[in-house]
């Protein structure tokens, strides 16, 4: 049996804490909770009747000892790098809750010293990831049939927040204290989804708007255009302030084309030849490509089934069972992504994905210290 430890005991905290006390996640125990909240760990323990789990006040207390084998890290997006550093310094495998970090510099310190430390288990929590309509089209993708990736766009507005969301947590929506807004906060799992599929484009441009009809100084509204190595381009939108929202993926490629609606309806479009060799041989000059239609349709699941099986497969890997659907590794991309994205909005430029880690430092301290 595993024993799992969890610091920061915010409502993702709870999910968890609700799945472990359900017995949903299996071969481990929830064997402590970690928190400054003193009365919020009362609350948690008792609502759960969790007789037999230890309460700690800070995390070092709580992986000095034996009493945990593996952390949860729930904590603010800034703290995670140096907890995760310490959960490694204490042979504790860890799991990580989105994002890694809000500096690819610190994240990239964290990795390598997860990767001097290959006993150990270490995975993000990117719910995307274990979902069954997005490794359905990462399998589609993997083939040959669909060609060379030309374009990807990914309009995702159904993010909505109200004034309310950000007034009760005035850490929300803030450079210093979210390390950003929308982008790191509400549509990162579709960013590294995104990733997931395409890889890091090699540049990007992006355009955002902080505080944008809603209380807060961060960005609730992005658009990126990525550019990629094979000269393929793409679009990613987001944003907190539509209503109606729309959520579609859409991957075009040299031999058809597939789009998500939604996180439950896929439409994979094929041709019977590749695009170019139709055009170069076909004789007229509005022919439509032949091609084969197929429509799949998905249960939409809810976040916390998505949230179990990433926990289940946590436990499973430090077993020895299953490998870790997120790597740490992987999870980084999404990072490097964010800064990108903030660099080329805050000096109005594109930027390359293999920009020094000390750029973005000196960009993001200057920002802040403007608000």
């Amino acid at each position: 049996m595993i024993k799992v430890g969890i610091v920061g005991i915010g409502s993702i905290a709870e999910d968890y804490i609700d799945m472990f006390s359900k017995g949903l996640i299996n071969g481990a125990e929830l064997s402590a909770l970690a928190s400054r909240n003193q009365e919020r760990l009362s609350e948690i323990s008792g609502k759960y009747a969790l007789k037999d789990t230890r309460l700690f006040t800070t995390l070092d207390e709580m992986i000095a000892g034996d009493t945990v084998d593996a952390v949860l890290i729930t904590t603010p997006h800034a703290l995670h790098p140096s907890m995760a550093m310490k959960a490694m310094e204490k042979d504790k495998h860890m799991m990580i809750e989105k994002p890694l970090g809000i500096r690819i510099g610190e994240v990239e310190e964290m990795v390598a010293a997860a990767a001097g430390k290959p006993h150990l288990t270490a995975g993000v929590m990117f719910n995307n990831r274990s979902s069954d309509i997005y490794n359905f089209v990462k399998r589609r993708m993997e083939g040959s049939s669909m060609g060379e990736l030309r374009r990807v766009v990914w309009q995702v507005t159904n993010q909505y927040r109200t004034y309310d969301y950000y007034e009760r947590s005035t850490w929300r929506g803030s450079y210093e204290t979210e390390g950003g807004g929308v982008l790191i906060n509400q549509a990162i799992h579709q960013l590294d989804t995104l990733l997931w599929m395409t890889d890091l484009p090699q540049s990007v441009t992006a355009f955002t708007k902080e505080g944008f009809h809603r209380p807060l100084t961060a960005e609730n509204d992005v658009m990126i255009q990525m550019f990629y190595p094979n000269g393929a381009s793409g679009q990613f939108m987001t944003s907190t302030h539509e209503s109606p929202g729309t959520n579609r993926f859409e991957l075009s490629f040299s031999k058809g084309q597939i789009v998500i609606e939604d996180d439950s309806a896929v439409k994979i479009t094929t041709l019977t030849l590749d695009e170019e060799d139709f055009a170069r041989t076909m004789k007229g000059a509005f022919p439509e490509v032949p091609h084969a239609v197929e429509r799949v349709n998905f249960p939409k699941l809810p976040n916390k089934e998505l949230q179990r099986r990433l926990l289940n497969n946590f436990i499973q890997t430090i077993l020895g069972k299953e490998e870790i659907i997120c790597p740490l590794k992987e999870g980084m991309k999404s990072v490097r992504m964010l800064n990108a994205t903030y660099l080329s909005a805050w000096q109005e430029k594109k930027i390359p994905l293999d920009f020094d880690a000390k750029v973005y430092d000196q960009a993001y301290e200057k920002k802040i210290q403007k608000k």
